[in-house]
């Protein structure tokens, strides 16, 4: 349907998604101050109840219940398959014992995921490029407190002792190769987006 034509119950809008999302009793209310109105319970309730606000919630509300969850959940499973992705899962013996490409397709989502591009020589041979694991394991670091969003060099790491306690052994082992890899923070923006890899 679109943005309200009145701006303030767009606002009005938008306040009261927000705080039910956040299971506020007093949403209604709240989103009618915070949208420039005067307070009252009555008036919020009266304005909430129109037709086109109500149907401008619904709207809203909708779009957030199915991304809440969902964007930074979805997100941090995928960069955190990037990061865990090991090329050789990519790869089987074949019939004289050269490594050849498995059948991709056939491949579980966990792995392809972090699958950049695929490229063939010459010769025939594939030329895998998986996305960076070392930006992806930085960006879940941050993520997850270890780093502080405004800073982005290895020295400004914060609260690393109690970050690292609450992983596991093998994640603590891959974040530390991580920041060992990335003595200057992640590349800047425009630089390479994909490692490149190819089997011997």
């Amino acid at each position: 349907m679109g943005a309200l034509v009145n701006p303030r119950h767009e606002l009005f809008v938008r306040e009261w998604v927000e705080l039910e999302l956040d299971c506020d009793p007093k949403a209604r209310a709240k989103a009618y101050e915070r949208a420039g109105y005067a307070p009252g319970v009555e008036n919020a309730r009266r304005l909430s109840n129109t037709v086109d606000v109500k149907a401008r919630f619904r709207e809203l509300f909708g779009q957030a219940l199915e991304y809440r969850d969902v964007r930074i959940a979805a997100v941090v499973n995928r960069i955190d398959r990037i990061g865990r992705a090991n090329l050789v899962d990519f790869f089987e013996r074949g019939p004289e014992g050269k490594l050849q490409l498995k059948d991709i397709t056939t491949l579980p989502r966990e792995l392809t995921d972090a699958l950049a591009a695929i490229e063939w020589d010459e010769d025939g041979n594939p030329k895998l490029k998986l996305w960076d694991k070392n930006q992806a394991n930085f960006t879940l670091l941050k993520h997850m407190g270890g780093i502080a969003p405004e800073q982005t060099g290895a020295t400004n790491v914060v609260n690393v002792g109690a970050f690292f306690a609450g992983l596991s052994v093998d994640d603590q082992r891959a974040l530390a190769e991580a920041l060992e890899a990335i003595p200057n923070g992640p590349e800047p923006v425009g630089g390479e987006a994909a490692a490149e890899h190819r089997p011997e």
